[in-house]
């Protein structure tokens, strides 16, 4: 499973787009050096510039419920 950061680095690729692409368009939302920080994993960032970064990409976040495991039984 993706983590978000590498998530948002592989729709970078995939759209052929680098992180100075990526840093102009969410360019007087976001300052250039904390995209930069957070996509190299320098630093962690707020949700909302995560969210930011996310949509400029064209990325959502969604839920899914993992399958419940089978309980071991007892020994009795």
């Amino acid at each position: 499973m993706l983590d978000i950061r590498q998530a948002i680095l592989k729709q970078l690729g995939e759209n052929g787009w680098t992180i100075n692409q990526l840093a102009k368009r969410v360019e007087g939302q976001v300052a250039r050096r904390t995209v930069y920080a957070y996509l190299r994993g320098e630093e962690d960032s707020l949700s909302k510039t995560v969210s930011i970064l996310l949509e400029a990409v064209g990325l959502t976040i969604t839920t899914t419920k993992r399958a419940k495991r089978p309980r071991k039984e007892q020994n009795k």
